[in-house]
């Protein structure tokens, strides 16, 4: 399909971003809002149940690495759930703007790692290792979509952890502003 422009005789390709959205169904908002609360549903349950493998029968390795799959499998189609509400074009801008740029990669990056290296058998320690840094960058990306969130977490930080020292936190201050 090409589109034709009323300045030039000749027909324009269209982008990638407009043949993807062609392929995507239009949605009513009773439509989003099922989407949304399915996929929310389906991957907080299937992170729910990958906390009740914690306490299985199965060797503690087994355990942490099923524990680490579900988790970060139903992190993903969690994430895919705020598709239905704002659309992916939306919330490919939203989570690729120039102050969370940085965040999205590191979060989605350690998603993909801590879930290969789960499924891959790697040593439990390595696998917690990756949970906890996942985390930890899932929390810094969420504080980027509250007004001053991140200011508050450094500010934690600075008059907790870093008490002695807090000119430590001044690197993240610059990046958080």
């Amino acid at each position: 399909m090409s589109f034709s422009s009323p300045f030039t005789s000749q027909s324009e390709e269209p982008s990638f971003e407009e043949e993807l959205c062609e392929g995507c169904p239009t949605l009513t908002y009773q439509q989003r809002i099922i989407g949304f609360v399915a996929c929310c549903g389906i991957g907080y349950l299937l992170s729910f149940i990958g906390t009740l493998l914690l306490f299985g029968n199965t060797s503690t390795n087994d355990k942490i690495r099923n524990f680490a799959a579900l988790y970060i499998f139903g992190n993903f189609i969690a994430i895919s759930a705020t598709l239905f509400l704002i659309g992916p074009r939306r919330q490919c801008q939203k989570m690729f703007d120039k102050t969370r740029r940085i965040s999205t990669i590191v979060w989605l990056s350690t998603l993909l790692i801590t879930f290969i290296i789960a499924v891959a058998g790697v040593d439990a320690g390595w696998v917690v290792f990756m949970l906890l840094i996942q985390i930890c960058a899932s929390i810094w990306y969420s504080a980027s979509y509250i007004p001053y969130g991140r200011r508050m977490i450094i500010k934690i930080f600075q008059s907790t952890c870093f008490k002695p020292c807090p000119a430590a936190c001044d690197p993240c201050i610059k990046i958080a502003t």
